[in-house]
């Protein structure tokens, strides 16, 4: 089984192998049978580093990152507007396959204030810091704020998460940070959480940090979860990796929960830990993932996504396997969306399946599933939005059961859809409702208020037999009228995914670009229904003299009517 690293860095995901190690016949009305998730085992974070450069820069004379070609030549895209880029102060990558480029920022989360909607906070995987104990640039926490609606932007590296800047104790042994997560509380109060990672060995944390003045500025990190280093930065043993974690806070009550994958040696459960004070001390984790009976839902699951209701009751969506045993080797095993529910504050939790989930195809090239004809990693993550003024659940994913697939079951063409689904109570749940084109849509995110609900993602369909994507996003009110609504194309031009991350090839030895654009994107919607999505563009700032195509964090404001 393969292991994948999340941000191209230091995480753990899952393999997706089909039923008895072949493709299964498709069941009726799908294009394909869906692969299911195996469990992999935890590989030291040292295992990954590989000397290829989807691990972030690390010095590769050999490798030449597309961006480089652009050096010294004007930027090819225009002025992105209404496109807003939101990376303000970007620094040059000194060392690896992308020197003399600007520095890489991707995977977005992003929130609306709930008591202001021109105040935005949102946050990327950042690489513009420099790690002198690695000699290359890395992934650390930044935040992005804006007072006016999107329109100007300021950013701010959270304090001490790594030792790059400076962290003390336990966080001290961390050398990268990432897989961001932004909530807004009650009060101005925004909470940002990470994980943070060694380079050096096998420590791992979940970390937050809380800002009082809506993302001006911001406090010391938190430690949620610790593994791999005592309180001092030592490294001790572990066989535990924490990973993908998201935040969610109850806007009465201000209770903050945080939950995550614990990677160890023979599962990968979803976990959650609260806090009452602010963010400032953490409770032992719970656990989300049910226990374990046939047919139900298994502890290898991963990329979790926590929102509390106006009642208090708190929603985890996730991607887990529903197994008839935990060898999951059974042609009616399957991969799904799942809704955990808890109605005491986050003490137990009942998980829910809210539909089967079709794997994107495993490109044994890259390692990784990928769509067609493209080289960054992609997953079936779901995306969950709860509309406050009436509690109605929306989760979104996208998966590929309308790809083309042989009699064997091999991919011959990829066509990942968006599925979103609604509820009124987080246990019983609508069909989901299909958004998409022929061409691929990937990494899909929702947002709600007041009745309406948007969804925003990438798309091939303005470059459907090239690389190029694009955003694009539909809004409605109530699900019903989604697939109705226009999809809006948001970006002002198609961009290029692979001008950073280069990698090599495990079959075909060769040189492989836009290895990773990071695992997500995201969206907010405030009380004024503007919708805010934030993703991962190609073209640099073509306003600013020697730019030239990178990956920026952009972003553009949209109404829903």
């Amino acid at each position: 089984m393969a292991v994948l690293a999340s941000l191209g860095l230091a995480s753990i995901a899952f393999t997706a192998i089909p039923a008895g190690g072949s493709a299964s016949a498709a069941p009726p009305g799908h294009a394909h049978a869906s692969p299911h998730l195996k469990h992999a085992q935890p590989l030291r974070v040292n295992a990954l580093l590989d000397g290829q450069d989807e691990d972030n820069g690390a010095a590769e004379p050999s490798l030449s990152a597309l961006c480089q070609s652009y050096l010294g030549a004007p930027n090819p895209y225009g002025n992105p507007a209404p496109n807003v880029d939101a990376i303000v102060g970007d620094s040059i990558v000194q060392a690896g396959s992308q020197t003399g480029c600007a520095a890489a920022q991707n995977e977005t989360t992003v929130a609306v204030n709930p008591a202001n909607p021109r105040n935005i906070v949102a946050g990327a995987n950042d690489y513009r810091l420099f790690n002198s104990r690695e000699g290359r640039n890395d992934s650390y926490g930044f935040a992005y704020t804006s007072m006016d609606g999107g329109a100007t932007w300021t950013n701010v590296a959270l304090p001490h998460l790594t030792f790059s800047t400076g962290a003390t104790g336990a966080l001290s042994d961390m050398d990268g940070a990432g897989d961001p997560a932004i909530a807004f509380g009650p009060n101005n109060t925004v909470y940002f959480a990470n994980i943070a990672f060694s380079r050096l060995n096998d420590g791992s944390a979940i970390t937050v940090n809380v800002s009082h003045d809506g993302g001006v500025t911001w406090g010391e990190p938190s430690i949620v979860a610790l593994d791999g280093a005592d309180a001092s930065g030592n490294p001790v043993p572990t066989d535990v990796f924490n990973d993908k974690e998201w935040i969610g806070v109850d806007q009465s009550s201000g209770a903050a929960y945080v939950s995550w994958t614990r990677f160890d040696s023979t599962a990968s459960p979803i976990v959650v830990s609260k806090s009452v004070d602010g963010g400032a001390t953490w409770s032992p984790r719970t656990s989300v993932t049910p226990t374990f009976t046939p047919g139900g839902v298994t502890p290898f699951d991963q990329g979790s996504f926590p929102l509390v209701g106006s009642d208090g009751a708190v929603y985890i969506a996730y991607e887990g396997s529903v197994c008839q045993s935990l060898a999951c080797d059974q042609a009616t095993d399957h991969d799904a969306v799942v809704v955990a529910k808890s109605t005491n504050g986050g003490a137990t939790f009942s998980s829910r399946e809210v539909s089967a989930d079709y794997d994107f195809p495993f490109n044994r090239d890259l390692q990784t599933p990928a769509l067609t004809g493209e080289n960054f990693r992609i997953n079936s993550y779901p995306s969950l939005a709860i509309d406050r003024t009436n509690n109605r659940l929306y989760v979104a994913w996208a998966d590929d059961r309308n790809g083309s697939y042989d009699s064997s079951g091999q991919s011959i063409r990829t066509n990942g859809d968006v599925f979103v689904a609604t509820s009124g109570n987080g246990v019983q749940w609508q069909a989901p409702v299909a958004l998409g084109s022929a061409a691929d849509e990937v990494f899909p995110a929702v947002a709600a208020y007041n009745g309406r609900v948007a969804v925003s993602t990438y798309t091939r369909s303005y470059n459907p037999n090239g690389v190029g994507l694009d955003v694009v996003m539909n809004g409605a009110t109530g699900i019903g009228n989604l697939k109705k609504s226009p999809t809006t194309r948001v970006t002002t031009a198609t961009s290029n995914p692979q001008v950073q991350f280069v990698t090599i090839g495990a079959v075909s030895g060769q040189e492989l670009q836009g290895a990773f654009i990071g695992d997500y994107t995201s969206i907010a919607m405030g009380s004024d229904l503007v919708a805010h999505p934030v993703w991962t563009d190609f073209r640099g700032n073509p306003t600013l003299t020697g730019s030239t195509p990178n990956q920026e964090v952009y972003t553009s404001s949209v109404r829903v009517r």
